[in-house]
């Protein structure tokens, strides 16, 4: 990315914010020139919604050339975010993704099974999270959770462009959450598997590991510390993505 370009951090909240979440935001805020505006919307329900009104008002609000989509779930670091900033580039890496872990419920252990949610389509064509990665290194994949998602506008525009004009109107045709293959899916898959129809590629920066707020302070030591003492099963982002 171009120094001379600015970024839109978009935050959905809840509510109300932890302070972990916030103290990296100022960091990042008090540390980093191409921030231009903040965007932040709380509501309840329908994560969906949020995720468009956030679309919506940075292209018609903001004149910035990326939106970096956070949830206040996540922890992202000087050095994260300075990662995904170097990566994307408003050619060839229009959506670069951090690497947010899930939580995924297992039968008879105290912790859910930590899974990034990064994923790949397996030969059935179904999403599945990829465990295996290479350790800060920039990866292709097909599709990733949007705790942590830097978009250039251009994208959005494609998104606004092919909205249904009768009931998505230019606001409400970026997210949405629907059956796909007799499975539900999340608006955060949806958004990536229309993306890449649009012909964008998705990449993810193995670098850049965001803690998220589960419980306890979910990271990537604790995918670590359940790969070494378990195999983890074959995860279906269609069918689980929700739980995450």
């Amino acid at each position: 990315m171009r120094d001379t370009e600015k970024i839109t951090i978009g935050i959905c909240s809840p509510g109300f914010v932890s302070t972990p979440f916030m103290t990296a935001i100022l960091d990042i805020a008090r540390s980093q020139r191409q921030l231009g505006q903040f965007i932040s919307l709380q509501g309840s329900g329908v994560i969906s919604r949020l995720r468009n009104q956030i679309c919506s008002t940075f292209l018609d609000k903001t004149k910035d050339d990326w939106l970096l989509m956070i949830d206040t779930d996540e922890v992202l670091t000087i050095e994260g975010f300075k990662k995904l900033v170097s990566a994307a580039d408003a050619k060839t890496r229009q959506i670069v993704s951090g690497v947010v872990h899930g939580a995924w419920e297992v039968q008879g252990a105290i912790y859910p099974e930590p899974v990034p949610c990064i994923f790949r389509r397996g030969e059935s064509g179904g999403l599945y999270a990829v465990h295996d990665y290479e350790d800060d290194k920039m990866i292709e994949i097909d599709a990733a959770g949007t705790g942590c998602l830097l978009v250039h506008r251009r994208v959005l525009e494609r998104f606004r462009q092919d909205a249904d004009p009768t009931h998505q109107g230019k606001d409400w045709g970026f997210f949405q959450d629907m059956p796909l293959g007799g499975q539900w899916v999340g608006e955060d898959l949806l958004f990536c598997l229309r993306a890449t129809a649009f012909g964008y590629k998705i990449w993810a920066h193995t670098g850049v590991q965001l803690t998220h707020e589960r419980r306890y302070w979910l990271g990537k030591e604790h995918h670590t510390d359940f790969r070494r003492f378990n195999l983890p099963r074959h995860h279906s982002a269609d069918k689980d993505e929700a739980k995450s």
